[in-house]
């Protein structure tokens, strides 16, 4: 998380693994404006060990105060002070040159970052949960209540007010320790278990040969829920995409809980589900949103009350 603070404009900036310095904003980066500016000024790399400054320009970029020799990749050091061209506004400082991650910047100019894992990524806090970032197969997704959609490296995102800046530190598959790729056939299959007065619910994971015991936990019953939501709509005849839908205000008041608990229960539940799955497919789609509603995923499921099945379902073939 290579960190550079700017002291004449209180900005600060993270470092991708190449970044790119500049006056041409389709090439570079970080956008300088200054006269004296090359459309490629210069270039900072990752190596795997250490972050190096190549100079690109006419004009010269000092490295506390000498430079470099034009074309040759020079080590950087914390503290060093970078000046790219002859205005004052220009002047660096380098503050951090921690190895690059995924993480989240904060736009204040606090140097604040949250680092992001591949699993789940509940924020600002796990306790005040307002959304979850985490990776797919193909991309970094945001969910909030808003709904879910993708992140870009250099995306916009507001957490409690506060304004912060999705950084795509590593490519997407240096990432991907948690989601695997998804072999035929090997779709978990999930087992609820209840006691007859539905006061406990359990959770088992059946893939292939394997199970998995996901214990009791109070989210459970939430998924439970809209499990057999899905599975009424289907017994009614509705289509598979208006199957399952429930208003999250109408699942706040089924559960006896409030929305801002009930997105917690979401987050928790998503992140148990895919860390049992660190090792076997698990880039599946857990919870869908949309506007104001959720439902359950298109998985099969049976439910136990006491020692007797209840009801099973098993999605119609993609």
């Amino acid at each position: 998380m290579a960190i550079l603070y700017n002291p004449h404009s209180m900005q600060a900036l993270m470092l991708r693994p190449i970044h790119t310095f500049g006056r041409h904003p389709a090439s570079c980066l970080t956008t300088l404006a200054a006269p004296d500016i090359s459309k490629i000024h210069a270039l900072v790399r990752w190596t795997g060990a250490t972050w190096e400054l190549c100079d690109q320009s006419r004009n010269g970029t000092l490295i506390n105060g000498q430079r470099p020799e034009s074309g040759c990749w020079v080590p950087l050091q914390e503290g060093n002070t970078l000046h790219f061209g002859t205005q004052p506004d220009c002047s660096w400082l380098v503050v951090d040159l921690t190895p690059p991650e995924v993480c989240l910047f904060a736009l204040d100019g606090s140097l604040r970052c949250i680092p992001l894992s591949p699993g789940e990524n509940l924020l600002p806090r796990e306790d005040t949960a307002e959304a979850n970032l985490y990776a797919t197969q193909n991309s970094w997704v945001l969910d909030g209540l808003e709904g879910s959609r993708p992140l870009a490296d250099g995306d916009w995102i507001t957490l409690a007010d506060e304004r912060w800046e999705f950084v795509l530190g590593l490519d997407l598959g240096a990432t991907q320790q948690l989601h695997l790729e998804r072999s035929p056939g090997a779709t978990p299959l999930f087992e609820f278990r209840l006691s007859q007065n539905e006061e406990h619910t359990t959770l088992h994971l059946v893939l292939g040969n394997e199970r998995r015991d996901l214990g009791e936990r109070i989210h459970h019953y939430m998924l439970l829920t809209l499990a057999r939501q899905r599975l009424e709509d289907a017994q009614r005849g509705l289509d598979a995409s208006s199957q399952g839908w429930l208003a999250m205000d109408e699942l706040a008041r089924m559960l006896g809980v409030d929305e801002p608990y009930l997105n917690i229960q979401i987050f928790r539940a998503r992140q148990q589900v895919h860390r049992c799955l660190d090792e076997r497919p698990s880039d599946l789609l857990l919870l869908e949103r949309r506007r104001g509603e959720l439902r359950f995923g298109a998985h099969p499921f049976r439910v136990f009350k006491g020692e007797h099945e209840e009801s099973a379902f098993q999605p119609p073939p993609a």
